[in-house]
């Protein structure tokens, strides 16, 4: 992991924990590491580097605090020294694009539409003798399955050229030169990140926040293409929540207790717990019944005791798991009032 991009998910303010910010690039779903994403403004980056190693992430850390950029508090927490903004990540990496990683399987997704779209420049040319990319079976087997989901004639094959240019055209132009200089296809052996950081003068970090904003806007036109291109890749999309955070918010919006809902289906009152502020942390904030969770009084309650800074809470109101489920869900709630 390049240093320059870790420094930008510190803050020179607020003490971050590394394991935290590892954990959410890398996509745990646990409830603590959803909510301090949450708490830190980083949620928008979860999963987008599921591959991250910890070693190459601490080692980012490392080189930081050698060079006195990071200073690690006595508990282990990172605060930069450096009043960074997030906007450049945010040019580079727009939110909304940052968000498909949640639903996305990147590894394969990536894969399937370097495959994809070799497959589709070499079948225009009538070139059958190429060299395919160097990718995963399942992603090959996938692209044999999209080229038989149609008759691939020139008719189609006029109408996925078409819509692809379309789409091309409605993206920044640095970022349509970065998407096809590193396709390979008829004529076009496709660039690596080195050589786009030469061509561009942008250092290597900055080409690979373009290049997974380019997959996630990808992902996004093959959602909503309606020539063909959304086969490609949907096999390889989840829902937004998972289907027992799913079942449990439905009941609940439904009016049924936490406690009846754990007796009909067999599972702890905590499991329910989690899957409710999963839930509350990852959705909208309209799209959630907090007061179903915890009503208006017990907020203004939790609030009036609870320090200025929520984040130095250290348990003392949370002494039953009801009473931290109530205190947690208040934390989400005041978070996203912001």
């Amino acid at each position: 992991m390049n240093p320059e991009f870790l420094i930008r998910l510190l803050s020179a303010s607020q003490p971050r924990r590394p394991k935290v910010i590892f954990n959410c690039l890398t996509g745990k779903r646990t409830v603590s590491v959803l909510y301090w994403a949450l708490r830190y403004d980083l949620l928008s980056w979860l999963s987008v580097l599921p591959s991250l190693q910890w070693d190459t992430f601490n080692e980012a850390v490392n080189k930081l605090v050698r060079e006195k950029r990071v200073t690690v508090q006595s508990d282990g927490q990172l605060l930069s020294n450096e009043a960074l903004e997030n906007h450049e990540l945010s040019e580079l990496f727009p939110a909304k694009q940052r968000q498909m990683y949640r639903i996305m399987h990147v590894k394969i997704v990536a894969e399937t539409t370097l495959l994809g779209i070799q497959a589709l420049s070499h079948t225009i040319y009538h070139d059958m003798g190429y060299f395919p990319v160097s990718v995963s079976e399942r992603a090959r087997v996938q692209v044999r399955r999209w080229f038989r989901s149609s008759s691939f004639d020139e008719n189609h094959l006029r109408d996925l050229t078409l819509s692809l240019n379309c789409w091309l055209t409605t993206m920044p132009s640095r970022n349509a030169d970065v998407f096809l200089s590193q396709l390979a296809g008829e004529k076009h052996p496709g660039y690596t990140v080195q050589q786009l950081s030469q061509a561009l003068k942008l250092p290597t970090w900055q080409i690979d926040l373009i290049q997974a904003a380019n997959l996630a806007a990808f992902v996004q036109f093959c959602q909503a293409d309606t020539q063909g291109w959304r086969n490609l890749l949907s096999p390889f999309m989840d829902q937004a929540l998972p289907r027992p955070v799913k079942q449990t918010l439905s009941a609940v919006q439904q009016g049924t207790t936490r406690i009846v809902i754990a007796q009909q289906r067999g599972l702890r009152p905590s499991t329910i717990n989690e899957h409710l502020l999963t839930a509350a942390i990852l959705l909208p904030l309209d799209q959630f019944p907090y007061e179903k969770c915890v009503d208006e009084a017990t907020r203004e309650s939790i609030k009036k005791h609870q320090p200025v800074n929520i984040d130095n809470w250290q348990g003392s109101l949370g002494s039953t798991p009801a009473q931290f489920f109530q205190y947690r869900m208040t934390q989400i709630w005041e978070t996203k009032q912001k």
